[in-house]
């Protein structure tokens, strides 16, 4: 289902229906028990193996994946998993900013150590609308996935 930008718009803007109430570890095992879902939903290959917190150190220094899934046509997907902090959520639209950063890192560490660029996911609770925008004409590899529950909400897709 494709939706205009005004139709995408009036779903981020919508409070959050179904708040996760674990922490961020807990929302991410959460979202681990619904891949196979999620992968049928972003019509990947089958998956193969599914890591989480998978580290990759180079130059002195590591990237730590949240979720780490191989395919059976030999490909990967990096997911970036958010939660909102109760106490400040307010932050959140910021945590999603930094996740972008955080995603381009590790695609090209991935990229450079295992010569497969992967997809990559940010995946939160709650996509922001502050988050969407700046997606908008930037064509960012990256796929925004809101999971609510048993709720898939993908407002950007890169892949």
């Amino acid at each position: 289902m494709n939706l205009s930008r005004e139709q995408t718009y009036e779903i981020l803007k919508q409070p959050i229906q179904s708040d996760f109430l674990g922490n961020e570890k807990a929302f991410e095992a959460h979202l681990v028990e619904h891949l196979e879902e999620i992968n049928d939903m972003l019509n990947l290959s089958k998956i193969t193996a599914i890591g989480q917190q998978k580290q990759i150190r180079f130059q002195g220094s590591q990237i730590i994946m949240d979720i780490l899934t191989r395919h059976e046509d030999g490909s990967a997907t990096i997911y970036e998993v958010k939660k909102p902090n109760s106490k400040n959520a307010h932050t959140s639209p910021f945590a999603q900013m930094s996740a972008i950063g955080q995603l381009l890192l590790y695609q090209n560490v991935f990229q450079h150590k295992t010569s497969t660029k992967p997809r990559l996911v940010l995946a939160d609770n709650k996509i922001h609308l502050r988050t969407f925008m700046a997606f908008e004409g930037n064509d960012l590899p990256i796929t925004l996935l809101e999971f609510q529950k048993n709720q898939i909400f993908i407002p950007y897709r890169a892949f």
